[in-house]
């Protein structure tokens, strides 16, 4: 009977599972202090970024879907709030096949539960960065850019 307790302890205690409930001891004590700030009003309360948020930066490229959803299941794991954000250029107008596309990411964020964000601006980097700050955002997808590496490096020279 001895042994068999310590083997079952043995199993129970292994790093993995550990680990596992170390994470989750810790996402709940930071949802507790994030969930206290914000009901006491205190004025760091909207810099009280303990809890986890994921945004996937989607484009017109066909690699916007998969980013959805890699995004979504980051999230998902983490049990964070999730969000999509498109940048539209205003001095560009998006064809019928792009805006298709875009309207298919927005669709799959909404099937996975998360919020769907347009902002208009010419600096991408900036949006995304004021979208990242206003959400409070704690994790940011991006997908590989479809420039090529010879054009970024000699179009600056």
């Amino acid at each position: 009977m001895h042994l068999k307790s310590r083997s079952i302890a043995a199993k129970l205690f292994q790093r993995r599972n550990l680990i596992a409930l170390r994470e989750l001891a810790l996402r709940e004590i930071a949802d507790n202090i994030e969930g206290d700030a914000l009901e006491v009003g205190n004025s760091a309360a909207p810099y009280c970024n303990v809890h986890e948020r994921v945004l996937v930066c989607v484009s017109t490229y066909p690699n916007a879907i998969q980013l959805v959803r890699r995004g979504a299941r980051i999230a998902g794991y983490m049990h964070a709030p999730f969000y999509c954000l498109f940048v539209n250029d205003p001095d560009r107008f998006l064809n019928k096949a792009e805006s298709l596309h875009i309207e298919a990411c927005e669709r799959l964020c909404h099937e996975f539960e998360g919020q769907f964000i347009r902002v208009s601006g010419q600096h991408k980097a900036k949006a995304i960065a004021d979208t990242a700050k206003e959400y409070r955002i704690t994790q940011i997808v991006i997908g590989e850019s479809q420039r090529s590496l010879w054009k970024f490096y000699y179009m600056d020279l």
